[in-house]
């Protein structure tokens, strides 16, 4: 498990790693500019996909209608290669 927690260097207090404040002394541990990227990295890990979404739900269908069509051919080609 990673180690999640730091020390602040103005109290030594423990606190989370990455935080922008300090709860015990309330001193800022991060410029701005950190936290401004920092918020933007975790809203861009939140997004959702939704082009990931509509090319899987497309993939799935083409699989789905291909085995619904295509099952019984799959099924005697397999079985000719193995010898059944």
């Amino acid at each position: 498990m990673r180690n999640t927690f730091g020390k602040c260097p103005y109290c030594s207090k423990t606190v989370m790693k990455g935080a922008m404040r300090c709860v015990a002394c309330g001193k800022t541990l991060q410029t701005p500019e950190e936290q401004l990227a920092a918020i933007e990295k975790l809203q861009s890990k939140q997004k959702f996909n939704i082009n990931r979404l509509v090319h899987y739900t497309i993939m799935l269908t083409i699989l789905g209608l291909l085995y619904y069509y295509f099952s019984e051919r799959l099924i005697g080609a397999i079985k000719n290669i193995i010898g059944i």
